[in-house]
């Protein structure tokens, strides 16, 4: 890191103290920091972007997209035409190699109140694994202590509660905590090679471009996107191609066997209807939870509210047939493959997946 940041011109130095009370072997410092309040920032963005002549439609659901010198996009409430479609959505819909090549993570955030006011006066990171950071937050005149961690793979936490746990426990032995204000967690996908994947959709037209696994570095990368695609569509001279390219990830062999795969194992895994053997492993359950159910080859999600009633979705994604968990943090089912997530009820949450899990009747009986 300290050769790399000299190679690339950013100042930086080795130094004896940190801002946070943790043992380390080494520390670097990166001098002339900014911090920048994400959102107003984001906001400012989009007046800029209106004041312009953009427009800005927001709760549209794209479904598809007709391919062509002219692009067709579907969504539920008519169509969009563009000469150009940018896929800035996390991982792009639908099936593509990229989503073999950038695995979906979750990662953690507490935020708190300390006693003694002893917040640190700069953002620092650990290399721990898990990894863990730390920064301070002031909002009307109140300060926080920012950090977060314990990430996971989407899907492969049994109790999404314990990494907060987790987090929290490992906080309270360096800082002293007067009390947890706030806390979330959040999804990102992490490339293959380090690099996110920038350019022309692999296996779409040319019109067609995404910006990918940014990791969780989404502020640096996104202007890293918005340089490399804007040269992009306006055909002017990209020197970043070679590094961010996306086509740069050769197809996975076996792939297609990949597909077929898990398409037989999802045709063996659900049926049409709720049985009586699902009825019965729902009502052990408990309240306001989620599970996948399974008795003999069939599996059903079930959600069991308070009040002890259910709802039932095919477990089976419908973005490549993976089987989803739920994520009771969330109130989610997760998929574990590629990061699909939905809704209680099945409706996607976050692609790649365009279609919703499909409901399954429940027979009328009393818990």
């Amino acid at each position: 890191m300290y050769s790399s940041s000299l190679d690339a011109d950013v100042p930086v130095r080795y130094v004896n103290e940190i801002s946070v009370s943790i043992p380390f072997l080494k520390a670097v410092c990166y001098e002339d920091q900014a911090q920048v309040h994400s959102v107003k920032y984001v906001h400012g963005l989009a007046r800029a972007f209106e004041e312009k002549g953009g427009h800005i439609v927001e709760n549209c659901f794209i479904s598809s997209v007709d391919h062509g010198e002219i692009l067709s996009l579907h969504y539920d409430g008519g169509l969009f035409e563009a000469t150009h479609v940018i896929y800035a959505t996390h991982i792009p819909p639908g099936v593509n190699l990229l989503h073999l090549r950038c695995a979906p993570y979750r990662s953690y955030v507490l935020a708190a109140e300390l006693e003694d006011d002893q917040y640190p006066d700069g953002p620092a990171y650990d290399m721990e694994d898990p990894y863990h950071y730390y920064r301070t937050q002031e909002t009307n005149g109140q300060k926080y202590l920012i950090a977060g961690g314990e990430d996971h793979k989407t899907g492969h936490e049994e109790n999404t509660e314990q990494p907060f746990n987790r987090l929290e426990n490992y906080l309270r032995g360096i800082f002293n905590i007067k009390e947890i204000k706030f806390k979330w967690s959040s999804q990102y996908f992490e490339p293959a090679d380090g690099l996110p994947y920038i350019g022309k959709l692999p296996g779409g037209p040319d019109n067609i471009f995404v910006a990918t696994g940014f990791g969780g570095n989404g502020m640096i990368y996104s202007h890293v996107a918005a340089r490399v695609l804007s040269e992009k569509v306006t055909r002017n001279p990209d020197p970043y191609n070679d590094l961010f390219n996306p086509a740069r990830v050769k197809p996975v062999a076996g792939f297609s066997s990949f597909v077929k795969e898990n398409a037989d194992v999802a045709a063996t895994l659900v049926k049409d209807l709720f049985s009586s053997h699902h009825l019965l492993e729902a009502e052990k359950m408990a309240a306001d939870s989620g599970q996948v159910v399974k008795t003999g080859n069939e599996s059903v999600a079930v959600y069991k509210s308070a009040a002890g009633s259910l709802q039932a979705v095919h477990p089976v994604c419908t973005h490549l047939k993976c089987v989803v968990t739920w994520n009771q943090t969330e109130k989610s089912w997760d998929c574990p493959c590629h990061g699909a997530r939905y809704a209680i009820d099945g409706t996607v949450l976050t692609g790649p997946s365009t279609r919703n899990l499909d409901k399954i009747e429940i027979p009328v009986r009393q818990l």
